[in-house]
């Protein structure tokens, strides 16, 4: 399904095994990610799923949920 493909590829770009992803998770405060970091995160989960964010969408994504929402839409 998409959702178990955006899980798998979110876990290979943040090097953390998929049981301990969760929607609540932030992006800066728990991964330690930049903006920048998590602009190339996005980039790349969008080549692989080959489904396209918005610059205004790409720029809410502050947590595992958001990108789930947005990606999965």
């Amino acid at each position: 399904t998409r959702s178990t493909n955006l899980m798998h590829n979110l876990s290979t770009e943040l090097k953390v095994p998929g049981h301990r992803l969760h929607p609540f998770m932030r992006l800066k405060d728990d991964f330690f990610l930049d903006r920048m970091d998590i602009d190339l995160l996005i980039a790349s989960l969008e080549n692989k799923l080959e489904y396209y964010l918005t610059e205004e969408e790409a720029a809410q994504i502050e947590t595992v949920g958001d990108l789930q929402t947005y990606f999965l839409r």
